[in-house]
């Protein structure tokens, strides 16, 4: 009889842990909202703090994308200044199947890496943008009833890449891994949270591991993403080496619940320095939206050039009164490429760069 109820209580137990679906850790309202502070990381990841941006995501509805029905979260991020003046810019996708979260992947969330990878040349030839581009679509990224410290393969695909003359063929996989739940001190209180890794590998069938990006994020109960720490390294690969890709930094990121935001909500904010922001989305296709700050009454013209430094439109040419603003840049009619966008307003000049990527 003892033994009966042994068995009895395992298999409750078993069944209320596998009752507990995905579903649970997304909020179940819409009108949600998430604030977040996003630092950089440098190679050895030390935190940037005055390169921080903060970043709001809102549950903005449940509707069809890409053939799911999707949780859509609209997104903006910018600096705290400004923040709550800004529009929302972006906008990221979840759903929910039994004990599997789904997001569909698009280079919002790794863009930095992969144009860093780009910008340093390290692979002639190859753009990691285009191809992780070529990668958007669903995947089961967050499988709550893994075993821990079990690794699961989320995508994989094969290509060739050229270093040196020669052709490597190469392996690309994202994997992931659910990490023993952890409990985590945040803004909103401790929170116990189910962790997840997840990581992009690049492996050569000759030489084996080329380069590994890690992700680690926590996800609680009702709040889904409270934490996302991606550690910046310096890659010194002596494979890599030997194939004449020199060593090199890929920066990280830090994404946590903040409520700094909310503590300046309702401030009446005063610009106080001419400002350019960094386009967003960046890379974009084909339109990407384009915010500045001016401080005073001033005469404020942007324009966008492309790389050889000709002008290719006038977005702003105008008289304009001190206050935040954003305008947005419709590239349809152009080509894939690196463009520049400069902003004066007054004395005040700023240029910065962005791609388009079709």
């Amino acid at each position: 009889m003892k033994k009966l109820f042994t068995l009895f209580c395992f298999f409750v137990f078993l069944g209320f842990s596998i009752a507990q679906t995905a579903s649970d850790y997304f909020p179940s309202n819409v009108g949600f909202e998430w604030e977040y502070k996003v630092t950089p990381l440098d190679s050895a990841s030390t935190p940037i703090n005055f390169l921080a941006v903060f970043r709001v995501d809102s549950f903005a509805s449940v509707a069809n994308y890409k053939g799911n029905m999707a949780n859509i979260v609209a997104t903006k991020t910018g600096p705290l200044v400004s923040i709550q003046q800004q529009p929302f810019s972006d906008s990221l996708f979840y759903y929910t199947n039994g004990s599997d979260g789904y997001g569909y992947l698009s280079t919002n969330n790794i863009e930095e890496f992969l144009t860093t990878l780009d910008q340093q040349g390290i692979i002639a030839n190859f753009s990691f943008v285009s191809f992780f581009s070529s990668l958007q679509n669903w995947y089961s990224v967050y499988r709550f009833a893994s075993p821990p410290n079990t690794e699961y393969t989320i995508k994989q695909k094969d290509t060739t890449i050229t270093v040196s003359v020669i052709s490597l063929p190469v392996q690309f996989k994202y994997l992931g891994t659910r990490l023993p739940d952890q409990t985590i001190q945040t803004v909103k209180g401790i929170l116990n949270c189910q962790k997840f890794l997840l990581r992009w590998k690049v492996t050569a069938s000759i030489f084996g591991d080329l380069l590994t990006l890690n992700d680690t994020i926590w996800i609680a109960p009702g709040n889904w993403i409270v934490q996302d720490i991606m550690p910046g390294q310096y890659v010194n690969n002596p494979t890599l080496t030997n194939l004449g890709i020199a060593p090199f930094s890929i920066p990280g990121l830090e994404t946590k619940l903040t409520d700094e935001i909310t503590a300046v909500e309702n401030d009446k904010v005063i610009p106080i320095s001419a400002r350019l922001e960094q386009n967003y989305p960046n890379p974009f296709n084909p339109s990407t939206k384009i915010s500045y700050t001016v401080p005073e009454r001033s005469n404020v013209s942007l324009k966008v050039f492309n790389l050889l430094g000709s002008e290719v439109t006038e977005l702003v040419n105008k008289e304009m009164e001190a206050g935040i603003y954003d305008t947005n840049f419709n590239a349809a009619n152009l080509p894939s490429g690196v463009y520049f966008y400069q902003i004066k307003a007054g004395s005040f000049v700023q240029t910065r760069k962005m791609i388009l990527l079709k």
